[in-house]
């Protein structure tokens, strides 16, 4: 069985914990800062998804949902210290002037078994990520603000971390999730220490190691991940690595919003563990020493990572500028009617042995997923525009998008709800292993 619970703790749990350790000058600091924290008013819903902010400490375990960005909303009822002020005494090391003191240096292995993975965003890549990095005995905290999303992230990670690590002959780590970012933050693992009851669990995971590593796997949106990352990197460890998931972003346009941008790096998955590749690029700032160290540590998990060269900054990373070829191509082939999307994929699933072709792929991911990522790609490398890719897209958008026809989410998109039934019963009888897809695109 996998060693997975849930932690829910209160601001005073988390303050007897560090409390004990601090001076008496700290501590009365930390209780004011607590003070501020304990005022907040928890979670602003929107009409469709909940929105990532710090809710107010629960007593029973809560779950996740889809984040979405508005500028005004994340964080916005948490009264964090704002970046222009001093962070949080209890990190009051990762705000120093001093720039020798600023330089990153590695965890060590006790940091490594004590200190967890922080996964902002319990998704579908967001658990799958979680898993994988508990299949080396290592803890993973990880935080949404949905009650839904972190019970099906529970779920998946029970059914599955035990079959990944007996595949890898290693033991599962201990998996902490939480809705309170509060807890998020500070969650280490203590070992070697009686448990009594379920608060004194709570102040054994709250003490001040803090992650070492916090990997976003938010919505592809600049402004969310911006005003996420912006936010936490002040109450994170001083040596603790920001690592963004996103598939089309680069950290290099979300560095200038960052007081601390080298330590920060894309880090793009796919759909771990089926798929074990991880794109590792630079923010143009990024410390040269987190990518060896980081690379190391992925392999220790079973990943293989793939680094963009230093001082190279690639839209897309490298797949996926191969990957975004394909579906100009596609939809300019579709545009102007010089095929169907059968016939694509077809050609495409005899020629590669593929499972899908392009146009099912995009119809899994979301074609106003696709619309917006591709645009993104237009409006960063102006030459696309030249080569005549805004016109297919400006067809996928007026064709299928505004009609809300948007691919497996909606019913209809490149394929209909019926043609996609028969592809699936294909896949069946041609044994592919049913695989959630990403909304990467």
């Amino acid at each position: 069985m996998t060693s997975l619970s849930i932690h829910i703790s209160t601001t005073n749990t988390l303050l007897r914990s560090v409390m004990a350790n601090s001076s008496p000058a700290v501590a009365s600091k930390l209780v004011r800062v607590a003070r501020n924290l304990s005022t907040s008013r928890g979670v602003e819903l929107s009409k469709h998804r909940a929105l990532l902010c710090a809710p107010r400490a629960r007593t029973r375990p809560l779950c996740h949902g889809t984040l979405i960005p508005r500028s005004r909303y994340p964080f916005a009822n948490y009264r964090h210290l704002s970046t222009d002020s001093a962070p949080p005494p209890f990190f009051a090391t990762s705000a120093s002037n001093d720039t020798s003191a600023q330089r990153w240096r590695p965890p060590t292995e006790e940091d490594l078994n004590e200190r967890p993975v922080l996964i902002i965003g319990a998704g579908n890549l967001g658990r799958r990520i979680a898993l994988v990095w508990a299949s080396a005995s290592r803890p993973v905290t990880l935080y949404d603000v949905s009650h839904d999303a972190l019970k099906a992230a529970t779920e998946y990670i029970t059914d599955n971390l035990a079959e990944y690590c007996t595949r890898r002959g290693t033991h599962p780590g201990h998996v902490c999730t939480t809705t309170d970012l509060r807890v998020a933050l500070t969650t280490g693992r203590l070992e070697g220490t009686k448990v009594e009851n379920e608060a004194h669990e709570c102040e054994l995971h709250s003490g001040a190691k803090g992650p070492w590593m916090a990997i976003e796997c938010l919505p592809e949106s600049l402004e969310l991940k911006v005003d996420v990352l912006s936010h936490i990197e002040h109450l994170l460890p001083r040596n603790c690595i920001l690592a963004s998931n996103s598939s089309s972003l680069q950290t290099a346009e979300m560095a200038p919003s960052l007081h601390h941008p080298e330590r920060l790096l894309n880090t793009h998955y796919f759909i771990p563990p089926r798929n074990r590749m991880v794109e590792l690029m630079s923010s143009s700032h990024t410390y040269e020493e987190i990518f060896p160290f980081l690379a190391v540590q992925m392999k220790r998990v079973g990943l293989t990572p793939m680094i963009v060269p230093a001082g190279i900054q690639s839209q897309g990373f490298i797949f996926n500028r191969i990957w975004a070829a394909c579906k100009r191509e596609t939809l300019a082939v579709l545009a102007e009617g010089v095929a169907k999307p059968g016939d694509i994929d077809a050609l495409f699933r005899d020629f590669f042995h593929a499972e899908k072709g392009p146009c099912e792929r995009m119809d899994d991911v979301g074609l106003d997923t696709i619309a917006k990522v591709e645009q993104h790609y237009i409006e960063q490398r102006p030459n696309l525009r030249e080569l005549g890719a805004q016109k297919p897209l400006d067809w996928l958008k007026r064709e299928y998008v505004e009609k809300g026809n948007l691919g497996e989410k909606t019913g209809d998109g490149l394929f209909t709800a019926e043609e996609r039934a028969a592809l699936n019963v294909r896949h069946k009888e041609e044994h592919y292993q049913a695989v959630e897809e990403t909304t990467g695109a």
